[in-house]
């Protein structure tokens, strides 16, 4: 049951709805006045787009490097005793983590919200959208509210619907990653960092890379942000997904390396 091919399709369930989260969120925010560009440009100074509107991947990139941040940890950011859980044995963790894992994908996430506001599950969603959502995003999408927070531990609508759809199956990824011996590794590379067909997938496909006149030579394009982190189990990659920085003008075009 625990190979790769099982993660990744849990992971592509993940990232897809984390793509609906995204697409969303920059709606409310668009229709709220935001400049959805600087704030791009805010997020990642100087890295230079191909098309106006490959701004959402730095959208799509907050968001998911949020969701993800902690995942390394078998508490996931959790404040928990880390002591109690060094003295428990390794295949009793995994073989629990499993058991979460299944016991969760058959739960409904707004239903166990409400029914168990302190579940671990709840408390998770409610750092995360601490984390995911700022005061001045939160004003955005909360100007026209009395209460003026997110009710957390409630249905809020549509956009707080898609929220929790999105931590739940990360949160049921984060299980499935640990139930894996060893544990599933997590990485995301750096801006400037040269782009490597085995470690990195570019989100916007493109079909080479630039090519020097003065030089000849076939010239890296180089890393803008990680919009989507990449996972190693074993001796297996499942790539991370990158925007490439567009800044130095393409000149011809070569086959992929």
């Amino acid at each position: 049951m625990l190979s790769a091919g099982v993660f990744d399709s849990v992971l592509r369930d993940a990232l897809r709805v984390a793509h609906r989260f995204a697409r969303a969120l920059a709606e409310v925010l668009r229709s709220a006045g935001w400049d959805l560009a600087a704030a791009a440009a805010a997020a990642y100074p100087g890295v230079s787009y191909s098309k106006p509107g490959h701004c959402r991947y730095a959208l799509l990139s907050r968001v998911c490097l949020a969701m993800f941040d902690g995942f390394d940890s078998y508490q996931f950011g959790s404040t928990a005793d880390t002591d109690m859980l060094e003295g428990i044995d390794l295949a009793i963790r995994r073989n629990e983590s499993l058991r979460r894992f299944i016991e969760h994908s058959d739960a409904d996430p707004m239903e166990l919200m409400n029914s168990s506001p302190d579940c671990e599950f709840a408390l998770f969603c409610d750092r995360k959208y601490k984390q995911l959502i700022h005061p001045g995003i939160e004003s955005s999408l909360f100007e026209n509210s009395e209460c003026g927070i997110l009710p957390v531990m409630g249905a809020a609508g549509p956009l707080y619907e898609l929220f929790v759809a999105m931590a739940s199956s990360i949160w049921t990824l984060h299980r499935l990653a640990w139930a894996y011996d060893p544990a599933v590794g997590i990485f995301q590379v750096g801006r400037g960092t040269e782009y490597s067909s085995v470690y990195m997938e570019n989100i916007v496909p493109r079909k080479g890379f630039s090519v020097s006149k003065e030089l000849g030579k076939p010239v890296r394009p180089k890393v803008g942000f990680t919009v989507v982190p990449g996972f190693r189990l074993g001796g297996t990659v499942i790539q991370c997904r990158v925007y490439l920085d567009c800044g130095t003008k393409e000149e011809g075009i070569i086959g992929s390396l």
